[in-house]
């Protein structure tokens, strides 16, 4: 008797468990939608709503921006949307989410900058790492990592790696 309520607790830890990591993984995939509608809509506060009150954030350059504001990155992306990105769009895949605790998790995100009107490029630009805290069950960025993929911007780098650039980033190619 004892091995069947240790069974069905078993069952039901791991359903909940995995039905509470479904709802997490739609809440993160929602975080990056949410910033890339808000870079389509050029509105600085929509794109910082993610990200936690007080948060990292690493631009592709290396500027390095440490507890940074959420007003802080909402007035910064507000100037770079009335600025140099003003005809500037995005497309962000989410390509991967690790929980490291229930509560932490990191989120590798694909994604590419192209001019507004135009075709979404065939290549990635960037490899954004997120990484995420649970609190009071929202997801919020704690730390921002934007990567430039050189890889696809220069051939003599391409012409290096071992294997082709696409393979390392295959799941940008899948719709």
């Amino acid at each position: 008797m004892n091995k069947v309520i240790i069974t069905v607790i078993a069952i039901i830890t791991f359903c909940n468990s995995f039905a509470q990591t479904d709802k997490d993984k739609k809440a993160i995939e929602k975080n990056v939608a949410i910033m890339e509608e808000g870079w389509e809509q050029k509105d600085g506060k929509k794109y910082a709503s993610p990200f936690a009150d007080v948060h990292d954030f690493i631009v592709w350059n290396g500027y390095y921006f440490p507890n940074n504001t959420k007003a802080s990155n909402a007035a910064a992306h507000q100037g770079l949307f009335d600025g140099p990105f003003k005809t500037m769009d995005i497309k962000l895949k989410v390509d991967k989410i690790k929980f490291i605790r229930p509560d932490i998790a990191l989120t590798h995100v694909i994604g590419v900058g192209y001019e507004k009107g135009k075709e979404i490029p065939k290549d990635p630009g960037v490899l954004i790492s997120l990484l995420m805290e649970k609190k009071a069950d929202k997801w919020e960025i704690i730390s921002f990592h934007n990567l430039d993929l050189e890889v696809f911007q220069d051939e003599q780098i391409k012409s290096r790696m071992p294997f082709p650039a696409e393979a390392m980033y295959a799941s940008w190619y899948k719709k």
